[in-house]
């Protein structure tokens, strides 16, 4: 039975899960420069980079999502009985965010979160609105969120030394979304504040959005193309059609869009490419599906509707080691990996037959910061 089939279990553990999330914990000195900054948790849920925030006193997880360029809050998904409220006389705006501090009031897109699906509901989403004007580290490997100032942040030197690579995301991601210039899109409307960073299979190159948010669990590792590579990486590649994973999907403008799925053959991988040209990650196996936007869906947007080869890079591509982004010099740092992953990974989870101990939960919340939560493993 999935987690969701035992409102009783979610009562008890989900404030045993906050509570220790939120609770400084001395846990043991991690191997990154301090230069990263301040932390707070990160919880790693369906693949995906989640923190606990608090709003007008009340809890709540929200997922960082590089992907999206506009924050939302999903008031029905917070803990307990009820969510915040936006101030009188606004159906948006929300006082009393708790996120590294007090924050002003906030707008925020109001959103219906129920529907989606996991061990933890998803309260909100914070995008890069709200992620330009700090440098972040996304510590998958030690389940730590971290800020810094553009002051205080690292050298490169002191990058490299702890083993990160840079990657560029120049013209797609800074603190101005005004000033971006998106190279590979249509040249109408804004610009998407998103990191894109460049990524080559074989020969062909093309530059793919960061999405921390999308959850490719079921066909891990995935990306999204557009056609112009599609019909690019024809030409080199033998993609092979792989139907059982073909979707279809709702767009803004109310059109179907029907989704196909591709594998690489065997040899073939995803590299994101370095600053030098180098591979810092390579990825073999990997599930491509095509994005081809119909007519009557191209004002919703996204890489569909770009004439220049383009991607967008599933969870699983980054959510095993640590991302710093720093819109300040647009571009990112990776480092594959934790150092000892037995170590430092701990999976909340239980046998089938006997669903999961509260108890447990809180015990392991307090020996380590990360928490990787496996929905098949939470009970049956």
């Amino acid at each position: 039975m999935h987690l969701l089939a035992r409102p009783h279990q979610i009562l008890i553990v989900l404030p045993l899960l906050v509570l220790a999330l939120l609770t400084p914990l001395p846990g043991p000195a991690s191997p990154l420069p301090a230069c990263l900054g301040e932390t707070r948790s990160l919880v790693i849920s369906s693949g995906m980079p989640y923190t606990p925030l608090r709003v007008q006193g009340r809890s709540g997880f929200f997922v960082l999502d590089l992907g999206a360029d506009g924050s939302a809050i999903s008031p029905g998904t917070f803990l307990g009985r009820r969510g915040p409220v936006p101030l009188q006389g606004s159906s948006n705006t929300f006082a009393g965010v708790d996120f590294f501090g007090p924050l002003a009031p906030l707008r925020l897109n109001v959103q219906d979160h129920s529907g989606i699906r996991g061990p933890l509901p998803q309260a909100g989403l914070i995008g890069t609105d709200l992620l330009r004007q700090h440098v972040w580290t996304l510590d998958y490997a030690n389940g730590l969120l971290r800020r810094a100032d553009q002051a205080s942040f690292c050298a490169d030197g002191e990058l490299r030394q702890a083993g990160f690579q840079p990657l560029s995301s120049a013209g797609y991601f800074g603190t101005n979304a005004a000033a971006l210039h998106c190279p590979a899109a249509p040249q109408r409307g804004p610009c998407p504040n998103i990191p894109s960073i460049p990524a080559r299979i074989g020969s062909s190159i093309a530059v793919a959005q960061v999405d921390t948010g999308y959850d490719d669990g079921l066909h891990a590792p995935s990306l999204n193309i557009n056609r112009a590579w599609f019909n690019q990486l024809s030409r080199t590649v033998r993609l092979e059609p792989h139907p059982e994973a073909n979707l279809t999907l709702s767009t803004c403008a109310g059109v179907s869009e029907q989704v196909l799925a591709y594998r690489l053959p065997p040899g073939k991988g995803v590299e994101l490419v370095g600053s030098d040209g180098s591979a810092v990650r390579r990825m073999e196996g990997v599930t491509l599906f095509l994005k081809d936007t119909p007519a009557g869906a191209r004002r919703c947007g996204g890489i569909g509707t770009w004439d220049r080869p383009a991607a967008q890079l599933g969870a699983s591509f980054v959510n095993d080691g640590t991302l710093v982004v720093d819109p300040f010099r647009q571009r990112l740092w990776f480092r594959p990996g934790p150092i000892e992953p037995d170590a430092s990974r701990v999976d909340v989870s239980a046998p089938r037959s006997h669903g999961t101990n509260p108890s447990r939960l809180a015990w392991l919340m307090a020996r380590s910061r990360r928490v990787t939560i496996a929905p098949s493993k939470l009970g049956e």
